[in-house]
């Protein structure tokens, strides 16, 4: 599944009034690489394959899971909601 994550918008505000435009996919690359553990190289691989991929990527829905499960422990609620917004379309394009 192609997941839309490199021109992701984050909006900062709860009522959704300002927002950030980011590259999503190199962010969750590097938390896979630096926040992955017991991933192993599985982790490793999907780290690469996302900093060296596009929106034109393909994610199978096991990376995906694991995509979701490390942006849900890591990263902030706003970032959360944008990432599961962007698979959300996907699975509805798909």
């Amino acid at each position: 599944m192609k997941v839309k994550l490199e021109y992701l918008e984050v909006f900062v505000t709860l009522d959704k009034s300002q927002c950030q435009v980011v590259n999503a996919r190199k962010q969750i690359a590097n938390i896979i690489y630096s926040q992955g553990a017991g991933l192993g190289l599985a982790g490793q691989a999907l780290a690469v394959k996302m900093w060296n991929g596009s929106d034109e990527t393909d994610y199978s829905q096991e990376e995906l899971d694991i995509i979701k499960g490390l942006v849900e422990r890591t990263t902030a609620p706003c970032f959360i909601e944008a990432v599961e917004k962007a698979i959300n379309e996907s699975l509805k394009n798909d």
